[in-house]
C-alpha cells in the first residue's frame, strides 16, 4: 500500500494565466517543485469562483468581496479592495472555507496583501504548519516598497509599525520564513516577524543555466542602433522608483567624459506619460534613446553592450540582475536592497555605483568595460540555494515523518 502524498495549500495574491510579475513566476516555480512530492492546490482571491489545472497544480480562484478584476484596476476599486482586506474579516471567509475543504497538511503563503491578515489567523487557529515566503517587504510596509513621494523610507513609519504588529500577531506559531534575499530576511528579523533560527534565504533564478548571448553588431538594426555605437540598456518596468532618469544622466555624462558614441535602449512598459517624460529628458541631455516597449531578455541582451540597473529604492531581490548576468552581459548596479546579492549570484561581470553621482558612476562604468570579461562557468563549484529548493526544504522539515491520513473528502 502506497503512502499518501501530503497535501499542501498555497496562498497567493495572483496566479497564472493572470501573471503579474517576477514574484508570481517565482511562486509558480515553487509550487511546481512542491508537486514533486505532494499534492498542491493554489488558492487566490478573484472576482468569481473557478478552478482549473496548471500541469500538476490545481488552481482555485475564489471570489472575495470588492476584489479587483485585473492587477491595474481603477483607483477606486484598488482602494476599496485595500481597505476591506484589512478591515473586514469576511473578505477571506470563502477562501478559508475552500482551503478547509481541501484539508491541507501544510500551508504556504506568498504575497497575501489582498486578503489582509485573516487567512493567516485562520491557519494559526487550526495549528497548521506554515511556510511564509517573503518576496518583498509587504509584511512591514503598506506600499510594499520603502519609497514614498520620491523619498526612500529608512525606517518604519507609524502606520507601517501598526501593520507589522498586525502581521506579527497573525503569524502561525509553527512556521518557517523563506526570504528572497538576505536583505529581506534582515528586514523581517528586525521587524520581529521571524528569527534567524526559523528563517532561510532562497534566491529566485539561482539555478538558471548560464548561456552567453553575443552582442549583435548589425547596422542599422530595427531599433536604430548604428554600427560601432556603444549601447547602454535598461530593461524593466518604466516607473520612477527604478531610477531611469539617473541612468539617462549617467549615459550623458559618459558621452561627455569619454567622447564615445553612446545610445540608450530603454525596454519595458509603464505609464505612457512617464515614458514621454523620459524621452524629453533624454533629448535635453543629448542622449539618443530608443523605447522599443517590451523585449524578451535574450533579444534585449543581443542589442546592448552593458546593462544599467539604477533602482532608486531597495529592490527586495532584483531578477533583472540575474537574467542579464547569466547571459554574460556586464552590468552597472545600484547597491541597494537585494541587488548586490542578485548581481553576485548571477556570475556575470558587474560593478556597483550610486547613480545619483553621474561622474563617479561613469568611472565605475569605465573600469567595468575595460576589465577582462570572465568566461561564464557552466557548472560553478558552489551555487546558492534557489527559492524552490529552500521552500521545499522548509516544507519537508515541517511535515517531518508524519504520514497524513488518506483523504476521503471531495475537492473544494
Amino acid at each position: 500500500m502506497s503512502t499518501p502524498r501530503p497535501r499542501i495549500a498555497v496562498l497567493a495574491d495572483w496566479w497564472w494565466p493572470q501573471t503579474v510579475g517576477g514574484a508570481e513566476r517565482s511562486a509558480r516555480d515553487v509550487a511546481r517543485r512542491l508537486a514533486r512530492f505532494a499534492e498542491v492546490a493554489v488558492f487566490v482571491p478573484a472576482a468569481a469562483d473557478t478552478a482549473y489545472q496548471d500541469g500538476p497544480l490545481t488552481v482555485y480562484p475564489t471570489r472575495r468581496p470588492f476584489a479587483r478584476r485585473v492587477h491595474a484596476d481603477s483607483r477606486l476599486r484598488r482602494g476599496l479592495e485595500f481597505l476591506t482586506a484589512w478591515l473586514l474579516p469576511t473578505v477571506a471567509s470563502r477562501l478559508a472555507h475552500r482551503v478547509a475543504a481541501y484539508q491541507p497538511d501544510l500551508v504556504i503563503a506568498h504575497n497575501i496583501s489582498r486578503t489582509g491578515p485573516w487567512l493567516l489567523r485562520w491557519v494559526r487557529a487550526r495549528g497548521l504548519p506554515f511556510v511564509r515566503v517573503c518576496h518583498d517587504l509587504s509584511d512591514t510596509c503598506w506600499r510594499r516598497a520603502r519609497f514614498r513621494d520620491g523619498r526612500i523610507c529608512a525606517d518604519l513609519c507609524g502606520s507601517c509599525q501598526v501593520k507589522t504588529e498586525l502581521m506579527r500577531r497573525a503569524m502561525p506559531r509553527e512556521k518557517i520564513t523563506v526570504c528572497v534575499s538576505g536583505f529581506v530576511r534582515d528586514q523581517m528579523v528586525d521587524a520581529g516577524l521571524t528569527t534567524s533560527e526559523t528563517s532561510a534565504v532562497g534566491y529566485p533564478l539561482a539555478d538558471a543555466t548560464p548561456r552567453l548571448i553575443p552582442r549583435q553588431r548589425s547596422a542599422p538594426d530595427e531599433h536604430g542602433a548604428r554600427d560601432g555605437e556603444l549601447v547602454f540598456g535598461y530593461i524593466g518596468r518604466l516607473d520612477p522608483t527604478k531610477g531611469i532618469e539617473a541612468a539617462i544622466r549617467v549615459t550623458a555624462a559618459f558621452r561627455r567624459i569619454t567622447g564615445r558614441d553612446v545610445s540608450l535602449l530603454i525596454a519595458g512598459e509603464g505609464q505612457p506619460g512617464y515614458a514621454a517624460r523620459l524621452a524629453e529628458l533624454a533629448q535635453e541631455e543629448a542622449v539618443p534613446a530608443r523605447f522599443p516597449g517590451h523585449l524578451d531578455v535574450d533579444a534585449f541582451c543581443g542589442r546592448v553592450d552593458v546593462v544599467l540597473i539604477p533602482s532608486a529604492w531597495p529592490e527586495p531581490f532584483g531578477r533583472v540582475a540575474v537574467e542579464v548576468g547569466v547571459r554574460g552581459r556586464p552590468m552597472l548596479v545600484s547597491p541597494t536592497g537585494g541587488l548586490p546579492e542578485a548581481a553576485r549570484i548571477s556570475g556575470g561581470p558587474h560593478a556597483f555605483a550610486d547613480f545619483r553621482d553621474p561622474e563617479a558612476a561613469v568611472q565605475a562604468l569605465i573600469r567595468l568595460l575595460d576589465a577582462p570579461q570572465p568566461a561564464i562557468e557552466d557548472a560553478p563549484e558552489t551555487r546558492p540555494t534557489s527559492l524552490p529548493e529552500a521552500v521545499a526544504g522548509a516544507a519537508r522539515r515541517l511535515l517531518g515523518d508524519v504520514t497524513p491520513a488518506p483523504s476521503t473528502t471531495t475537492q473544494p
